[in-house]
């Protein structure tokens, strides 16, 4: 038997219509199974917990609703496996997941503020924060409203001093841009933004671009789609990392999976020590058990 775990606000709502195709599916098929939205689970760890341990859990959505489930159930002791579809606007882990299949991954954690917030794909800090804000704040969603965005921010934000502290080594950059701290490959629907990163690693993948001249921006932008970016390292400066500290001396956005935080001078990235089993859910595997 599953449990569907589904938020009917993903995707601008549109998860409500492939979630019904979902539940065509399980019928035809003649699964077992109970629907729920994780709107409507005043504990989402307690229900977790509760679940017979022979029921297998889907849980449908996008990285934002992968963020909002780990930051629920963060405090389980045994993490069980959790069967991921993608129906969100970006679905960025879940590229990495199936592209990379590792058997655990990582939980993170973003300091900003004296306040944590755990997560699985990327954090950032700068532009970065700055285009995810203007993707939250638009009515449409996708890999082209983050495309767009990234364009208007571009167009406005001026590069900033930024410090980093990687495993205790200071890095200074006059004109930053942005910085990128991530365990997965993708951001923004499909940007590899970190090509080099693993999400089974406790290792993060930090990005900084900086020093650009702005009519190069755009070329830079078009080559992450390749992840062709990092090879020109006047301008990107890439290095793998345990623990992150960033630093821009002014009140910016920083961002974690997409979710923003407003007036953010310094975010501290790291890994938490624990893991969770994330599995990509197919389809096939039904039809061949049934």
């Amino acid at each position: 038997m599953y449990i569907i775990l589904y938020n009917p606000l993903s995707r601008n709502r549109k998860a409500r219509w492939l979630t019904k195709r979902l539940v065509n599916h399980f019928k035809r098929n003649d699964v077992p199974f109970r629907l729920k939205s994780v709107l409507k689970i005043k504990d989402v760890e307690q229900y977790i917990k509760e679940a017979p341990h022979d029921v297998k859990l889907l849980l449908l959505g996008g990285d934002g609703t992968i963020n909002t489930f780990v930051n629920q159930t963060y405090n389980l002791q045994l993490p069980r496996e959790i069967h991921l579809m993608g129906v969100g606007s970006g679905n960025d882990f879940l590229r990495s997941l199936k592209k990379q299949q590792p058997k655990t991954q990582p939980i993170l954690r973003m300091r900003h503020d004296n306040k944590s917030r755990f997560f699985m794909n990327g954090s950032g800090l700068g532009m970065d924060g700055a285009i995810a804000h203007r993707v939250s704040q638009s009515s449409r969603s996708g890999a082209f409203s983050y495309f767009t965005a990234a364009l208007r921010t571009f167009l406005t934000y001026r590069p900033k001093y930024m410090e980093v502290e990687i495993d205790g080594e200071l890095h200074k950059f006059k004109k930053a841009y942005l910085i990128n701290i991530n365990s997965g490959e993708y951001i923004g629907g499909g940007m590899r933004v970190t090509p080099d990163a693993r999400i089974e690693e406790d290792e993060l993948q930090v990005i900084v671009v900086h020093r650009v001249r702005r009519f190069l921006i755009f070329l830079i932008f078009l080559s992450v789609y390749l992840g062709l970016h990092t090879k020109l390292r006047r301008y990107i400066f890439t290095k793998k990392a345990r623990h992150v500290k960033a630093t821009m001396f002014a009140p910016e956005v920083a961002q974690c999976d997409g979710e923003c935080f407003a007036k953010t001078k310094t975010i501290e990235v790291s890994a938490t020590g624990k893991k969770a089993k994330f599995r990509v859910f197919d389809k096939k595997t039904i039809e061949k058990n049934t």
